[in-house]
């Protein structure tokens, strides 16, 4: 009997815990629908209980805080407004765009309030920032110990084609590390990703096919516009396209070694307006990009 019993407790536990968890949810959507008809002192008591009895949602956070505040209870309010920013809470336009905050809005505490609202906006997501750290110190890594292989055994030798065939498979990895990244959040900058964050992409894409270029550049560009990346990173995937496809280039960023031992740009489409076309971006004139170019400087060109 002490076993049946003992076989049995599990059972009743999990079931006392479905309950409790299925009252949970009438009371949210009670304290809701009070809240969205108004009548706030009975959906700031529900809330309150929701509180005590385990995590709320920044969405129930906030309707608690607009209950309290409604009820003109400021230390309540901004119990949950801290609680609601310490979230993770974005929102700050909604916040300030609210009447029911409005009287707040003078008041110190609230510049307070503010400034934690306005700092998840622009949070560094460390682990992404992280990771793409990470994939430029290989690359610069893998690109010294290339060079310095090259110069040992020669640029043809066994070794060095071994070195390169494992360049490529570190390729694909971090094509699929950043795709990842792209496809979960967009392109942010280097607020949110990390200083490293938009060379590592220009570098990951060229050393991705053309047709995975061509999938992405619409992030770039839209990105490199909004201040989000670089315009040299820009123009370079748009060359590497355009070379691909048309053998001529829109911005003259990839280059090559003349027999005057000069950088030369590879052929340009309409070269005359090449110039035109680099300041409406924010690039230099051609002229002086090829006067201080320095290939050991962008890791741009490392190993393609």
């Amino acid at each position: 009997m002490r076993l049946k019993y003992i076989l049995l407790l599990p059972i009743i536990c999990l079931c006392i815990i479905r309950a409790k968890a299925q009252n949970r949810k009438t009371t949210f959507r009670t304290a809701d629908s009070l809240f969205a008809i108004k009548k706030y002192k009975k959906a700031a008591k529900l809330y309150v209980v929701l509180r005590v009895g385990g995590i709320m949602d920044t969405s129930h956070l906030y309707n608690a805080a607009a209950c309290w505040a409604a009820l003109d209870e400021r230390d309540s309010a901004y119990c949950y407004l801290e609680l609601l920013s310490k979230r993770g809470f974005k929102n700050y336009n909604r916040l300030a765009a609210d009447p029911l905050f409005r009287k707040y809005q003078r008041q110190d505490r609230w510049e307070m309030l503010k400034d934690a609202v306005m700092h998840n906006r622009t949070r560094l997501i460390e682990p992404v920032a992280i990771e793409f750290s990470q994939m430029l110190k290989s690359y610069q890594a893998n690109y010294d110990e290339y060079v310095r292989l090259c110069n040992r055994y020669g640029q043809n030798s066994e070794v060095v084609k071994r070195f390169k065939q494992y360049l490529h498979e570190t390729d694909s990895i971090n094509f699929i590390k950043m795709s990842s990244i792209v496809n979960t959040y967009g392109w942010k900058g280097k607020t949110d990703f990390g200083r490293d964050a938009a060379e590592t992409l220009i570098i990951v894409l060229m050393h991705a096919s053309i047709a995975d270029q061509k999938k992405y550049f619409s992030i770039v560009r839209t990105a490199a516009f909004e201040g989000a990346l670089p315009a040299e990173g820009f123009a370079i995937i748009a060359d590497n396209i355009a070379l691909n496809e048309n053998n001529t280039q829109i911005y003259g960023t990839h280059v090559r070694i003349a027999d005057d031992g000069q950088y030369q740009s590879f052929a340009i489409a309409d070269e005359a307006s090449v110039d035109a076309r680099r300041e409406a971006i924010g690039l230099c004139p051609l002229a002086m990009y090829l006067h201080i170019f320095k290939p050991d400087s962008r890791s741009y060109f490392l190993v393609k």
